[in-house]
């Protein structure tokens, strides 16, 4: 065919591929329409004003120019309460949807489980972090990464932690012996979390405490660089592709190198018989699973993720509420006292230890540490409640379309927490039984795979500095105010004055 027939031929080629696309676009919308009239759906009236309600340039230069902006839990707090606990923010071509209702968010992780998988944007920047893993991965990579490291955290598994634990607990109160009872607890917190983190599941530990100036806490600075621009470009969504941060590469070489170096010496260390876990550990397990040592490395990170950073922030944000309220911490060390002495407690004692589940609740409550999250929708699907002019009808959800979810703003509800939500009370919590409501370690299939692993270690950790300290004095009078990574913890640390008995 020559060019010329080619040429005289065009104008039937654009009409073909417009017939193409005009049918594809009808069969689309023949679809939706039949998944909304099944499921009795209404668009949303709940809208979120934008600027640019086209291509969204208003979002491009607020994110680009304006720099990352935090997490801002309180702006998102508000505008729940604004605008309903779920509302849509509307562009041409993409509509996102932003919830904190209980029943939708039940919905997105359980109920329709399969309806819904992790964003490509968090893959994307979580991927380029950790590696594929537990918290990157979707569908059967998802669950055979998740059963790989299952295991090595049996509740039988546990009663090995209690002797890391104390061991370790004694080298903290050695430095807060050393800095005379005025100090930030939160590097403690995450010196001690990495050393018992390290230990359980790696048979060796980084022992930061004892090493403060070392490798270890070299690898902790970089990881910390890592977590936050992570955490920035994934407010950049679609964008993130415009942020490089060579100092953040040059960390993130740095934590792989430490890692790899680290793996070698903990292995080397299980077969000349020097381990201080008695029983396999996680590294071992997955030794004789995975033989190839990247991905290795990246099992390992997606775990110290789980168990180090959600538990040093969760300590970090109760003393810091502690320091602050005097009679709530002498009425938890009263039940210590009362049920412990000074005496090591066993696991057993721990679960015993109503208020001090009371405290841990509240704290979890007040300051999740993860809190929120997203989806994406991986079909045509729906969600039960937003749409219609009172936001109680169905509403649909196509495919591609993202659901970001706020536990933040539904630990806030006061239909199921009082009116006195703002409050640190752990009182609350007496016959309080919010189920969905309460998502501190998400829900589901997905749900933390570390969950007991963290409460036990939270629980320990509490009663030894409760033991230890009689009082506990704030010496920072500063509001709390979240730090900018991917586990949210105080940004002005937990300046305290400790004072013995």
């Amino acid at each position: 065919m020559s060019i010329s027939q080619v040429y005289g031929r065009w104008p039937d080629i654009v009409m073909l591929l417009f017939i193409f696309l005009f049918a594809k676009a009808a069969i689309r919308y023949t679809l939706y329409w039949r998944i909304m009239k099944q499921e009795g759906c209404q668009a949303s009236c709940k809208k979120a004003f934008v600027r640019d309600p086209f291509i969204g340039l208003d979002f491009a230069y607020e994110r680009l120019f304006q720099g990352s902006p935090a997490r801002n839990l309180k702006g998102s707090l508000e505008m729940y309460r604004r605008l309903g606990s779920t509302y849509t923010v509307n562009r041409l071509t993409t509509q996102t949807i932003y919830t904190c209702d209980v029943g939708n968010i039940k919905h997105l992780l359980a109920t329709r489980f399969d309806d819904y998988k992790l964003p490509a944007v968090r893959v994307s920047v979580m991927g380029d972090l950790l590696g594929p893993g537990i918290f990157t991965l979707n569908g059967h990579s998802w669950s055979n990464a998740r059963s790989l490291l299952r295991p090595a955290l049996k509740k039988e598994r546990l009663h090995g932690l209690s002797n890391i634990l104390e061991r370790h607990i004694q080298s903290m109160l050695g430095q807060i012996s050393s800095q005379g009872g005025s100090l930030d607890l939160q590097p403690l917190f995450f010196s001690l979390t990495m050393d018992v983190a390290t230990e359980f599941l790696m048979g060796y530990s980084t022992n930061m405490l004892n090493n403060p100036d070392g490798s270890a806490q070299q690898f902790v600075d970089d990881y910390m660089v890592c977590s936050t621009e992570a955490a920035r470009k994934m407010t950049l969504g679609p964008l993130q592709f415009l942020r490089f941060n060579s100092a953040a590469k040059q960390s993130k070489a740095r934590v792989f190198k430490y890692i790899d170096d680290y793996i070698e010496k903990c292995l080397k260390s299980t077969e000349s018989g020097n381990s201080t876990v008695e029983q396999s550990n996680l590294l071992q397990e997955l030794s004789g699973a995975i033989k190839d040592r990247k991905m290795l490395r990246d099992q390992v990170l997606h775990m110290l993720l789980a168990s180090r950073d959600t538990t040093a922030s969760l300590l970090s944000n109760l003393f810091f509420m502690l320091a602050r309220m005097p009679d709530v911490y002498a009425k938890l060390r009263s039940e210590i006292v009362a049920a412990v002495g000074d005496s090591v407690p066993d696991f057993s004692q721990l679960r015993e230890l109503q208020y001090l589940r009371w405290c841990i609740n509240e704290s979890l409550r007040l300051h999740p540490v993860i809190p929120s999250n997203a989806r994406e929708a991986a079909k045509d699907t729906v969600l039960p409640v937003g749409g219609g002019p009172d936001g109680n009808s169905p509403l649909f959800v196509r495919r591609g379309t993202i659901v970001l979810y706020h536990v933040y703003s539904m630990h806030r509800d006061p239909a199921v927490y009082g009116n006195d939500v703002e409050e640190f009370r752990p009182e609350r919590w007496n016959g309080l039984r919010p189920g969905w409501a309460f998502l501190p370690f998400s829900g589901g299939p997905r749900v933390c795979i570390g969950q007991q692993m963290a409460l036990m270690e939270s629980y320990y950790i509490v009663v030894r500095l409760v033991q230890a300290f009689e009082r506990l004095e704030s010496t920072d009078y500063e509001p709390w105010r979240e730090l900018f990574a991917l586990a949210t913890t105080c940004e002005n640390g937990v300046h305290v004055k400790l004072h013995e008995g």
